[in-house]
């Protein structure tokens, strides 16, 4: 896991980063290089966070391929360099080699999870149960229906065309679907109608998927040519199948005359929003979700009479927390930050990131965020200057640590 921020007001962006990586499930290094300066022709920092590799490539290599290939030439805007990226991206031929495995995992996982869905409707429904084959047929069917109706009604898209490559490689996914259902007997129409599934699947990202898959996020921090104040733009990356990354544009965090300042944590957030909002999302999450659960044994104690009165309750009660939090924890933060110098913005930065290694230093959890800080500055008249780096450089004044 990682702990990373951005700070952003109309004097610059401040990015910070810890510098663990876990191999494994508990080898922990702490050398780990998550920021990367596009070069200096650019006012633009990228941080990486999740996977380190995008198609078993570092990060490190494809972005100093991906400012090889901008060369002197500037954008105009921030968003401009992100989308170059994902041109970039496209066409970078050493990517191509892993595109099989990852159509092979990626299927393979759609089919595991239309299998656990299976097998949960078993479960729930025929304990206990010997299954015929035609009673086997039929659940599934029933599995596939219902999977289709929730992938059709999600509005969510990345925009998905198959270009070829994957029905070229059909064989890898069928390959996967009768590996998986190696004890089903099926017919096919109902192969079809599971391959259909998954193509529609990658265009949702919704079912087999998630952080199992290893996803990258990646963060451009900056300026483009034609821009006087800063932003964020963060992406998480899924992989490559022909010409298309699957990718989803997450966040964007730009000044405006309405918002001047923001914190940005990415990846392990909880602390760092617990500092910013004064509660713990997860905590609060558990009390939203049971005061959804007061409202129904409320309504089953009074009846529908009071229902509605009751929910309104409810919806204003969560209100007013939310504008308690916003009144005496995020708002003065905010306030603050809009004023702070370029200096403080990097050192809050780094505090932040730190206080997240101290908590799980001090927590029972496998202590996934530590090691060095590092920290860079990002401002319209200095471009992107180190703050600290890691291992070579240790402070701002040392020769050599920024051209």
């Amino acid at each position: 896991m990682t702990a990373e921020v951005s700070v952003i007001n109309r004097q610059g962006v401040a990015i910070a980063a810890d510098s663990a990586v876990t191999i494994g499930n508990n080898k922990t290094y702490y050398t780990q290089q998550k920021i990367f300066n596009l070069s200096k022709r650019h006012s633009v920092g990228i941080m990486v966070f999740g996977n380190a590799e995008f198609m078993d490539i570092n990060w490190e290599i494809i972005i100093n391929e991906f400012s090889k290939a901008l060369g002197d030439r500037v954008l105009d805007t921030l968003e401009e360099y992100a989308k170059y990226l994902l041109v970039f991206l496209r066409d970078f031929i050493h990517l191509d080699t892993y595109q099989k495995l990852f159509l092979e995992e990626i299927s393979y996982y759609f089919f595991d999870a239309i299998k656990d869905g299976y097998n949960e409707d078993i479960s729930e429904n025929y304990k206990n149960q010997e299954i015929t084959k035609t009673q086997q047929g039929k659940i599934l069917a029933g599995v596939l229906k219902k999977a289709r109706e929730k992938l059709v009604s999600d509005t969510f898209s990345i925009g998905f065309v198959d270009d070829g490559f994957v029905n070229n490689n059909r064989a890898i996914i069928v390959k996967q679907l009768e590996e998986i259902f190696s004890d089903f007997s099926i017919n096919d129409k109902t192969k079809e109608d599971m391959i259909d599934l998954f193509l529609l699947d990658i265009d949702k990202l919704e079912i087999g998927w998630g952080w199992r898959h290893n996803n990258a996020g990646i963060v451009f921090a900056g300026y483009g040519d034609k821009e006087i104040f800063p932003s964020t733009i963060e992406y998480v990356l899924f992989g490559k199948l022909g010409k298309n990354i699957l990718h989803t544009k997450y966040n964007i965090t730009d000044v405006t005359n309405e918002s001047s300042s923001c914190i940005t944590p990415y990846s392990q957030h909880n602390v760092i929003s617990s500092f910013i909002r004064g509660m713990d999302p997860e905590f609060r999450d558990m009390i939203d979700y049971e005061l959804d659960m007061l409202i129904e044994k409320l309504a089953g104690i009074t009846g529908k009479k009071y229902s509605e009165e009751i929910s309104l309750s409810i919806k204003e009660l969560k209100g007013k927390i939310q504008s308690f939090q916003d009144e005496n924890y995020k708002d003065p933060v905010l306030s603050i930050v809009d004023s702070l110098p370029k200096s403080d913005l990097a050192e809050m930065a780094e505090a932040l990131v730190n206080i997240t290694a101290l908590r799980q230093h001090v927590s029972t959890e496998q202590e996934t965020v530590g090691g060095p800080t590092d920290v860079a500055l990002i401002t319209k008249t200095d471009g992107f200057v180190w703050i600290k780096k890691k291992q070579v450089f240790h402070s701002i004044e040392d020769k050599g640590l920024n051209p």
